[in-house]
């Protein structure tokens, strides 16, 4: 190993299971709870349960998409699709930036192919880009 090579490892994920739906769904249940004490279960019932059904769908299912720059290489994932790309097999990266302050990530690897890092909208381009580089990897910035 080189001895500037990063070895810490950048990670960012993002999924359903977060805190704004846990207290989604705790606003539900206790609506649901006190219009079953104020005597109107049903009304209680129609109003939150959809709601309810919505919130527990996205918990259950808990889509995901992330990103992690590790010594080895990049390893993402989105929904059921996970993939690992070691660092040689990366030509360059190319950034831009999303229009609300966060980035999109192009991967060019060096067999022509090229792949889109999810949920890097977290991110500047700038920020991105400082951990690539740091990585040794080649970046093109694009408005």
């Amino acid at each position: 190993m080189a001895e500037n090579e990063m070895t810490d490892t950048f990670e960012f994920r993002r999924q359903a299971r977060g805190p704004g739906n846990y207290l989604a769904l705790g606003v539900c249940m206790g609506l649901i709870y006190l219009g079953w004490a104020q005597g109107w279960p049903l009304i209680a019932f129609l109003l939150c349960g959809p709601f309810l059904s919505f919130v527990l769908v996205r918990l259950i299912l808990n889509e995901a998409e992330g990103f992690r720059l590790m010594a080895s290489g990049i390893e993402f994932y989105r929904q059921s699709e996970r993939r690992l790309i070691a660092w040689r097999d990366l030509a360059d990266v190319t950034l831009r930036g999303d229009g609300d302050g966060g980035a999109e990530c192009l991967l060019h690897l060096k067999g022509g192919e090229t792949e889109t890092l999810p949920a890097t909208s977290g991110f500047s381009p700038e920020r991105l880009g400082q951990e690539f580089r740091a990585r040794g990897i080649a970046v093109q910035r694009h408005q």
